[in-house]
């Protein structure tokens, strides 16, 4: 199997909390991290498929005009709590890697490729990734 993958870049703070506890309850589930803080996310964005008449499974300019018009331009310097996305889940990068899959597969599907993986990073160390046997499942 041949795929790509591109990086992007964005800034957005969230907060880890359950909305029928109290700070006190969230401070002992989350931690720290149940104050709203950001992140510097890396987001990961893998296609398979096969080479075109150009040689290329998908122009990595394509991709990222679709990656930002159907999620940066929302999550970058947003906080996600906020969004359409994250009012009913907690913005973990294991949510978040799962609904921008799912927000990206319409517009990454072509008669050559489709897309594969998400990956989101937290941090340097920490991250979630959401494949398309998943996306099968759910």
């Amino acid at each position: 199997m041949l795929s790509i993958t591109r990086e992007f870049r964005f800034e957005a703070a969230h907060r880890l909390a359950l909305a029928h506890l109290t700070d006190e309850e969230n401070t002992d589930i989350f931690g720290p991290c149940a104050r709203i803080h950001g992140h510097s996310y890396r987001l990961r964005v893998t296609l398979s498929g096969t080479t075109n008449a150009c040689g290329w499974i998908l122009n990595f300019s394509e991709l990222k005009k679709i990656v930002y018009q159907y999620v940066l331009s929302e999550y970058d310097h947003a906080c996600l709590n906020e969004l359409d996305d994250y009012r009913n889940e907690i913005p973990t990068a294991e949510n978040m890697a799962k609904t921008i899959f799912n927000r990206l597969q319409p517009h990454l599907q072509g008669p050559n490729y489709r897309l594969l993986r998400i990956c989101v990073h937290e941090t340097e160390n920490a991250w979630a990734s959401w494949e398309e046997s998943h996306a099968l499942c759910s």
